[in-house]
């Protein structure tokens, strides 16, 4: 599995949750996600990929775009 592969694997169930949320109701602010590594913990692998801060800067990036997405779509004219 590579980074993108890891990214949207990562990403899906939280996607997913907020999906719900918000079909459920009306958000009143898109959610932020934000994640925390704590220092000198030992290397997180996750599918043969070690987790780095600048995956995790990534993964938040990727997950803020699908969330405007899902909870904020623009039209196209």
């Amino acid at each position: 599995m590579n980074e993108d592969e890891l990214i949207k694997y990562l990403a899906d169930p939280i996607l997913k949750q907020i999906e719900k949320m918000s079909n459920k109701q009306e958000l009143s602010q898109l959610p932020q996600i934000e994640f925390i590594m704590e220092p000198g913990q030992e290397p997180i692998y996750i599918q043969g990929v070690q987790i780095t801060e600048e995956l995790i800067e990534k993964l938040k990036t990727y997950l803020q775009d699908e969330i405007e997405m899902i909870c904020a779509p623009t039209i196209l004219h």
